[in-house]
This record gives structure tokens, sequence and C-alpha cells, in this order.
């Protein structure tokens, strides 16, 4: 069943308007009784002869909190095993394999409990081995944990796009499942999931001019089509700019000082700290992580001006690249909130609550001109729009207009000269 959100608009690429319809579709949900364990186990052929890389990938969202283990399946028997944590929202997932063998890719899922487990494009089959007709150089560049499943380009365009083992699988019964918004790219024409209440979350990046709220390129167009084609002709200010907006946010907040004076005071640094307290692993998806390869996370956004602090959560890079400015409630289940608090000591309810950093925003209006001159413009008004965005009685554009309309009125300019590009809601 298809049901289309009322939206038109030409079908031209370079249009400045949303792209595309949004439409709903009926996922399959893959019901079962009892505790279990369940195993339910889907099948494809190894399509391109010659080539034993195979990828697969989907959507998948469960009725209750669980931790799945996805096994991938050959000739030889098991060739890699992946555990995800699923919950309520959806879920991508997917892995490249680079080395199958035989003529024949089984996935097993694998859960325990009488939970049920909706599924959306689920499938598998050659990744992409070129961008543009370019081959590329190494497989395992598509291999990016924050565009899985896009980045391989396969069709997600039905709930389940492989064959069911029922020998291998135990007891089940496919139903209709849930409803799940769909939106054309704009560039590879691939109709992929949105989630309307967690703009971001699934196969297009959010973009907040948009009336989808999301970006008109999927996620994979936009690394590989998009950004790198333009990177060769971009200016070193145009590469940088997201980069800037952290650094002096993080100056602001006085981050340098804050690291070294817990240093000074507990006689490690903050980095090593937060890895032992959450066991060496990601806290979101569990795996191990070295000292130098993890993401040392805000917990609650840099973005909203909360600092660095000893509240920080441990995060692989893939999970952090999904996390980004999400406050924990937009990004975490109830039961791994409860757990974060149990380990960093934020209270349940700060944790679940989406607010400004008051005495921080409070010292930035208190001498609104000084800061507003020593950052640069799309720093400003990137700041700007969060604040905006929580507390929209406070617009510290038209605040620092009134206050200083000399210095407002040059910081306008710089911002409107900014690299034609770069739109304000990718600065962050």
């Amino acid at each position: 069943m298809r049901r289309l959100v009322t939206q038109s608009r030409d079908d031209n690429y370079k249009s400045a308007r949303d792209y595309q319809d949004v439409f709903q579709e009926i996922t399959k949900q893959i019901f079962v009784t009892g505790n279990g364990p369940h195993k339910f186990v889907l099948t494809n052929p190894i399509e391109t002869p010659g080539s034993r890389a195979q990828a697969w990938g989907g959507y998948l969202a469960a009725s209750h909190p669980v931790a799945m283990t996805i096994k991938v399946i050959d000739s030889r028997g098991i060739n890699k095993t992946q555990n995800v944590e699923l919950e309520n929202n959806w879920r991508r997932i997917g892995d490249l394999i680079p080395n199958v063998y035989g003529n024949e890719f089984k996935l097993s899922l694998e859960w325990s409990g009488q939970i049920q487990i909706d599924v959306w494009g689920l499938t598998s089959g050659s990744p992409l081995s070129s961008i543009d007709g370019e081959a590329l150089q190494d497989i395992s560049q598509i291999d990016s944990l924050h565009i899985i499943p896009e980045t391989f380009y396969l069709q997600h365009n039905t709930a389940i796009n492989m064959d069911i083992d029922t020998n291998d699988s135990t007891h089940f019964s496919l139903e209709d499942g849930r409803i799940i918004n769909l939106k054309k790219c704009s560039y590879c024409a691939r109709q992929l999931p949105i989630d309307p209440n967690r703009l971001g979350a699934l196969a297009f990046h959010k973009h907040n001019a948009k009336k989808t709220m999301h970006q008109n390129e999927c996620r994979a167009c936009k690394k590989w089509r998009i950004n790198d084609a333009l990177n060769s002709t971009r200016t070193p200010d145009q590469l940088h700019e997201s980069s800037v907006i952290t650094r002096e946010r993080k100056f602001f907040l006085r981050e340098p000082e804050r690291l070294l004076e817990i240093k000074e005071r507990t006689g490690a640094g903050l980095r090593s700290q937060v890895w032992e307290r959450f066991e060496r692993k990601c806290f979101r998806c569990q795996i191990k992580v070295a000292l130098d390869g993890f993401h040392l996370d805000h917990t609650r956004p840099l973005a909203y001006l909360w600092p660095i602090d000893e509240f920080a959560t441990c995060l692989c890079s893939g999970c952090n690249n999904e996390k980004k400015d999400k406050f924990p409630v937009d990004f975490y289940t109830s039961d791994q909130i409860s757990r974060l608090s149990q380990i960093t000591g934020l209270p349940v309810s700060d944790l679940n609550k989406k607010s400004l950093n008051e005495p921080e925003l409070n010292r930035m209006l208190a001498d609104l001109p000084r800061f507003a001159h020593g950052w640069e413009p799309r720093t400003f008004f990137a700041i700007a729009r969060k604040v905006s965005e929580l507390n929209p009685s406070i617009n510290i554009i038209q605040i620092l207009k009134q206050q200083d309309p000399t210095l407002y009125e040059k910081i306008e300019k710089e911002y409107s000269q900014r690299p034609p590009e770069v739109a304000l809601d990718q600065l962050e």
C-alpha cells in the first residue's frame, strides 16, 4: 500500500525547494510467540560471478528493547557476527562482507523474548564498486558506519527482498507491521526511509529549511556525489566551517581549562577516566573501543552550550556520528538512559530533558557584543539558531542588533558573503 503525503514540486535537482513527495508504506512484522530463542533466516544467491564481496542492510525496529545477534553465513558456516540493540524506533543496520565463500549468502537474525520485529528494506547484494564510474581503490571505503546501509547502494524498496529459509528459521508468521515514511533521493532516485520525529536518524541528514526537514540527497549521495565531488573546488574556509563552529563553541565554554582542571584535580585525563568508567566499550552498541579510537561525547549536546565534563560518554565513531547534537532522550532507549544515569551520575530527569545550559547562556547574554565580536559570524548565527530552537523568546540576533547596531551590520554582512554552497543548517 502506498499513501501519498500531499506535496508537489517540479522534478528539478537544483531546486532549492524540498525534493519529492513523502510516501508511506506498510512494513512487515516478524511475529513470534513464546520466549524463544527465535531465529529468522534469509538467503540470497551471490549476484555477481567472480565477486565475493557482499553487503547487506535494512531497517529494523522492535516492539520492546532487545539485543539481537545477526550472523552472516556462507558455505563455510558463520562468516561474521554482529550484535545490535534494537528499540521501538527504527534503526539502520548493515555490514560489508569482503570475502564470502560459495554461491549463497545467508543472514540469520536471532533474539529471545516475545518481542516482535518490524522490518523494512532488508536485502543483500553486491556493494557499489565505483562512484559515478570511477572505481574505488579499496572497497572498504564504503564500509562507513554512519552511512550504512545507504552507502552500499542496495535497493531498499520492499520490506524483505530476500528469500526466507523456513527450514532453518524457528516458528514465526509475517504480519503487516507499522507505517514507515519514505523519501526519494534526488540523485540516486532510491526511495529511502525518514523519521519525522527523529530528524536525520535514518537515510537522510536533517535540513531544517526543507518541508520534510531532510536534505534532498540520501546520506550516501551526499557523501560520495556531493561533498567529495566539491572538495577539490571548495576553499579551505568552506571545508572547515563545521570545525570552526565546534572549536569556537569549545573555547567559549572554556573546555581546555575544564579538561586541565579535571586532570589536576583527579590525577588522570578525562578521556582515560571515561574509557575505564564505560568498561572500554561504546555505551550504545557495546563494541570494544581503544583508548585512542573512541569519541568523548558531551552527553548533553555542545550545540546547546553544554561543555565537556565528567558526565561525558564513551562512544564509537559510528554511534557518535549518529548522535551528533541529539539530546540523550532523542537517541537512547529508556533502559539505556537509566544505565547512563548510573554510570555518569547525571539524574534521569536531566537526561530526559531538552534544555539550554542556562548559566552559560546568561554569561553570553551578559556581554553579547564582546562574544559576538570575537566569534566567526557563522558561529554566532549557528548558536543563535540553537538558542531560538529551544527558547523562541530569546533571539540573540535581535538582541545584538539592539545593543550594537554597527557590530550587527558587520556580522550580518560577513555572514551573507559566506561560501554559497554551504547552508546555515549544514554548519553544525
